[in-house]
């Protein structure tokens, strides 16, 4: 009798135990793979991120990067007539029509404190260009040229291997290595509105 009611007893035990130890590893599998599996997002995340941002910002740029400015935001003593005006400090540049109207003004990325200070003429144009780490770029105008002799201009956001490097957001950020990062639709805008021998100002 006392060997019947033991047996019971400790298969009872056995399967709680067993049921406890397989709960307890289940869990800590879950929660392995949701660590995991957040870490994968968190990856993706940021990769659909940037991809988005650009993909989004591209398609509200008129109303997010590029604004219509009234002549008081232009800074002062930048000459007259058609003219590109950029600020180095301010990361912003302005189109400025042959009767001194602004057409547009927008946010940019270029390097801090470059280009030098002073009044350029466009002198030349190249519709896609490489930059000498091998990224792409469109609508590449070139105003002048840095200390050790290349080339300073506009273009659009280079891409490396088809990505952006950089996002429309971070525009109004020194983050190029000498020339003038602007949103597409800015830098398709320069490349029509500046011919070669066209005046770009540059102030601090």
């Amino acid at each position: 009798m006392k060997t019947r009611i033991w047996l019971p007893a400790l298969s009872v035990a056995a399967v709680l135990i067993f049921a406890a130890w397989g709960i307890d590893t289940l869990l800590k599998s879950d929660s392995a793979s949701s660590v995991a599996g957040a870490a994968e997002l968190t990856g993706e995340a940021a990769v659909g991120a940037d991809t988005e941002s650009t993909t989004t910002t591209s398609t509200t740029t008129t109303s997010t990067t590029t604004t219509t400015a009234p002549p008081d935001l232009l800074p002062e003593g930048t000459g007259a007539g058609k003219r590109v005006v950029l600020s180095v400090s301010g990361q912003r540049m302005w189109w400025v029509d042959q009767n001194d109207q602004v057409l547009r003004t927008a946010l940019v990325s270029g390097r801090a404190n470059t280009p030098g200070l002073g009044t350029f003429e466009v002198y030349s144009k190249t519709l896609n260009a490489t930059g000498l780490d091998g990224s792409q770029m469109d609508y590449f105008v070139r105003f002048t040229k840095g200390p050790n002799g290349w080339a300073i201009g506009f273009h659009d956001i280079p891409t490396m291997g088809g990505a952006p490097v950089q996002t429309q957001s971070q525009l109004g950020t020194p983050l190029s290595h000498g020339c003038i990062r602007q949103d597409e639709a800015d830098a398709q805008f320069t490349w029509e509105f500046l011919d070669v021998g066209s005046t770009v100002v540059v102030v601090a």
